[in-house]
């Protein structure tokens, strides 16, 4: 697999500290699970006890196609790597292994 069909990651603040992270979104997509994101990475974040702003960060985000006509909040998450590491190994495929 070579590395431009792998999940971008970039610089991000986590309590107080700068660390590598990755868009969950990219992830699952990238992971080709067959549940809804949000509910995929919700239920994610209950089962494995994923903590806030120490394994991810939440970003809320207003559609621009959207705005005008009341928006639509799209909630965001920014995970470690660990984090993205252990979702890519509970998904027990190959697209898993590869990430």
């Amino acid at each position: 697999m070579n590395s431009q069909n792998l999940i971008p990651v970039f610089n991000g603040n986590l309590s107080n500290s700068e660390t590598l992270l990755c868009d969950a979104r990219k992830l699952h997509e990238f992971l080709q699970v067959k549940t809804r994101y949000s509910q995929w990475l919700k239920e994610r974040i209950v089962e494995y006890g994923f903590i806030e702003n120490q394994d991810f960060l939440i970003a809320s985000e207003i559609s621009e196609a959207k705005k005008g006509r009341g928006g639509h909040n799209k909630v965001e998450y920014h995970i470690t790597l660990d984090m993205a590491k252990e979702l890519a190994m509970v998904e027990r495929n190959e697209q898993g292994r590869a990430a």
